[in-house]
């Protein structure tokens, strides 16, 4: 196929995958995103996974460091300070700054990045189809040896179905240093100088995310919903449901085809239980654990926003 082609079908797949983006977003709040926001719960109103969520936030909260949210805070305001030209509120922002960032420095040595701020968001954009999804897959990867990143990016958000906890880092080897380098420009009125040092030192912050999958949750909830069923029909659609979150989390990443084909087959056990009128209760256990397994490995998983050395 031409060359022209394939740039046409990838432009057409970006702007349908943009308008499921956009109708998302009617669904869904955006969040605030950046370290000035400690909490931010992105559905205005509890759906199937808010129990999660909630549970997320209050343990990442639990996380924070009230230094490294303060040093935060001081900073914003001190560049607000910078901004409208206010040097005496500047300087007080940056030495209050300044020294709750020291008492981090002297508390933490041994820690090279502190918990400031935290979102908590549920994003739930991809396709519920794995063969959708595996077109928006096949579109990502062509935009990715094209080296239209931009492109890849929008079609890489719309294979996103996970409660995702984002925390933003101070940075302690660099953070304390650009505060009182910002407080010594601002001392000698180069107002635009300590602006640019602050900024930079807030693009110094490191996000890390960690990820539940939605797809792993929906079958949890189905075998929950397998267990409460009263009759063998509805407890074997409540498993087949199961199965194929489990098709759909494989096809988003969020399991390998070992997982997969691990839990399917203790899916099928329950099944063969199910149909021969057998005492379920210690298949349903099992197969609970083994969710759960799955989902503690790859939520304990850190990804950062900086490549590793």
């Amino acid at each position: 196929m031409p060359q022209r082609s394939w740039w046409a079908i990838l432009v057409v797949v970006v702007v349908i995958v943009g308008i499921v983006l956009w109708r998302q977003s009617h669904h869904t709040a955006t969040p605030a995103h950046g370290p000035a926001a400690t909490s931010v719960a992105v559905r205005s109103t509890a759906g199937p996974y808010e129990a999660e969520r909630a549970q997320a936030q209050s343990a990442a909260d639990k996380n924070l460091d009230a230094e490294a949210v303060a040093v935060v805070a001081e900073t914003e305001a001190a560049m607000q300070s910078i901004a409208a030209g206010d040097k005496t509120a500047a300087l007080a922002a940056l030495e209050r700054a300044t020294g709750k960032a020291n008492i981090l420095l002297a508390r933490n040595p041994a820690t090279a990045l502190i918990p400031a701020a935290v979102n908590v968001d549920i994003i739930d954009a991809a396709p519920a189809d794995t063969a959708a999804i595996e077109k928006v897959r096949h579109a990502a990867g062509l935009a990715m040896l094209a080296n239209d990143y931009v492109a890849a990016r929008v079609l890489l958000d719309a294979l996103r179905s996970e409660i995702r906890v984002r925390t933003y880092n101070l940075p302690l080897a660099t953070y304390p240093m650009a505060l009182t380098a910002a407080a010594r420009l601002v001392d000698q009125q180069k107002m635009a100088e300590a602006a640019a040092v602050l900024a930079r030192a807030r693009d110094t912050v490191v996000i890390i995310d960690t990820v539940t999958p939605i797809p792993l949750l929906a079958a949890q909830h189905a075998i929950a919903a397998a267990e409460a069923a009263p009759d063998r029909n509805q407890k074997l659609a409540a498993l087949a449901l199961a199965r194929a979150s489990l098709e759909r989390a494989e096809a988003l990443g969020y399991a390998n085809a070992a997982t997969r084909k691990a839990l399917q087959g203790e899916i099928s056990n329950l099944e063969t239980q199910v149909r021969g009128g057998s005492d379920i209760r210690t298949a349903i256990a099992n197969v609970r654990q083994s969710l759960a397994d799955a989902i503690r490995r790859f939520t304990g998983t850190k990804r950062e926003s900086r490549p590793s050395s």
